[in-house]
């Protein structure tokens, strides 16, 4: 429950310069009031009150508000019509999508003291269902003009009148069949309250929603379900914001800041993972079409700048540096570096690192057959059968033997296998942005380190067998070289 208070009056005060004891108009709609109160003692001057969808039970306490001339109470939990008599000047009252009873109509006669009220609106109520509801609230209130947003024609307002008895006493005859007490309904001075009791919102809390009665105490339920997810939202978001914009002293256990990426073991198995940040994020291994790529997410929200992110792709490990904060994962496969991209959503404004997997290349490779994935294209007005290396970290050397009968490759590989961390402004909002400058590894044929070279061998000309290719890791000594 959200009581009406000084402060909250102020803020829905602005237009107003925040000054409420000259207020004339304020919108209290969708604040989870349940009671009203206050308003005659701090805004006695207000002419124009919005206070639909919330959980008010009963109209009360706005005898203070004489120059009232438009209240709107629709969609709350209101069940009979009473304590606006001493509203002199109301022309309008909303009362749509509440729970008036058919036996409240027998008080629609106190809104007789209102005689400026022209226009009403009573529809979605269970007393809009009684089937001379019209004629005995026109019969009953003559000075209408407006009843549910149809006008009210002279003629309409004769026969109304000239039925009114009849239709009231068949209303009487239908309460009495009913059970209900005509002359408690009647009653509107120091009538009860008619807030559903908590016993009853507790019993609707534990009920599933698609049994739940539309009641009264249904639509508390509801609403408190609804605030209460609202605030875990708004707590669980205000706790990741704090994770990434609080300084090193905010009341936490200060922890260094990270310049850049710590050096890699040699041993990919004795990689720790981390996530010094707490960061969210979601690690999907089958993603991309086909599920040819490993994607890693992560939610570090629409306000960080991208210039605080660095990522680093390594053939089994992922990591990503965000503010200083490291979180570093193993991947369950392995996937390449220099194909790899980094993304900013404008939406979230997270973080989506596409990796796509290594073994996809190597099926490809061995697919298309004389196309042997080693490296780049082949140098412009090159040698047929030339290796060229794209990747700073390589070397790739030999030619295509002058006999076609035989054609070895050689491919020398520089000792080491560190990692390679990616420069700090490769990470960019919303673009394709190559990641590594490192190493795409082949476990099954490479030695440490990876191989981003690529040679395209081609058939030689005449008669000649085809050429055998071998591709021979270590030095020039190497009898046996192993079969592609």
């Amino acid at each position: 429950m959200a009581p009406i208070t000084l402060e909250m009056i102020r803020r829905r005060a602005e237009h107003n310069e925040g000054m409420v004891s000259t207020l004339e108009e304020i919108s209290l709609h969708q604040q989870e009031i349940e009671r009203i109160e206050a308003l005659g003692q701090i805004c006695r001057h207000l002419k124009i009150l919005y206070m639909q969808n919330n959980l008010i039970s009963k109209l009360n306490n706005l005898h203070r508000l004489k120059e009232l001339e438009y209240a709107n109470f629709a969609v709350n939990n209101v069940r009979k019509i009473e304590n606006l008599q001493r509203c002199e000047s109301l022309t309008k009252l909303d009362l749509t999508m509440n729970f008036v009873e058919k036996a409240s109509l027998l008080t629609v006669h106190t809104l007789r003291e209102n005689y400026k009220l022209e226009d009403l609106y009573l529809m979605g109520n269970p007393c809009a269902d009684f089937g001379g509801y019209r004629m005995f609230v026109i019969g009953t209130l003559p000075q209408l003009k407006r009843l549910d947003g149809k006008d009210v024609t002279p003629s309409e307002r004769i026969v109304s009148s000239q039925a009114l008895p009849e239709i009231t006493e068949r209303l009487l005859r239908e309460l009495i069949a009913d059970g209900v007490d005509v002359e408690e309904a009647r009653k509107v001075k120091d009538a009860r309250d008619l807030a559903p009791d908590e016993e009853d919102i507790a019993e609707i809390l534990e009920m599933p929603e698609d049994e739940r009665p539309w009641c009264p105490a249904t639509r508390v339920a509801e609403q408190r379900e609804s605030a209460k997810l609202r605030d875990d939202q708004e707590a669980k978001k205000k706790e990741n914001v704090d994770k990434l914009f609080a300084g090193d002293g905010g009341g936490r256990k200060a922890k260094p800041r990270r310049d850049g990426f710590p050096d890699l073991p040699d041993d990919v198995a004795s990689v720790r993972q981390c996530n010094e940040g707490d960061f969210e994020f979601l690690l999907t291994e089958d993603a991309g079409e086909g599920g040819d790529a490993v994607e890693l997410e992560i939610k570090v929200g629409k306000f960080v700048d991208s210039s605080l992110m660095d990522v680093d792709v390594q053939p089994r490990v992922a990591r990503a540096l965000v503010k200083g904060r490291m979180l570093c994962l193993t991947l369950p496969v392995e996937v390449l570096p220099d194909a790899s991209t980094a993304q900013r959503s404008k939406v979230t404004g997270s973080l989506v690192v596409h990796m796509p997997k290594a073994r996809t290349r190597e099926k490809d490779s061995k697919a298309r057959g004389s196309d042997y994935f080693v490296g780049t294209r082949r140098p412009a007005g090159g040698p047929r059968g030339a290796v060229s290396a794209a990747n700073p970290g390589w070397v790739a050397s030999g030619t295509g033997s002058e006999d076609p009968g035989e054609r070895r490759r050689r491919v020398t590989q520089r000792a080491g296998g560190g990692s390679s961390p990616i420069g700090r402004d490769l990470v960019r909002d919303l673009g394709g942005v190559s990641l590594s400058r490192g190493a795409v590894t082949d476990t099954d044929r490479a030695v440490g380190g990876a191989i981003d070279m690529r040679e395209r061998v081609a058939p030689p000309s005449g008669p000649a067998a085809a050429a055998k290719q071998h591709a021979v890791y270590g030095d020039d000594s190497d009898d046996e070289p192993p079969p592609l």
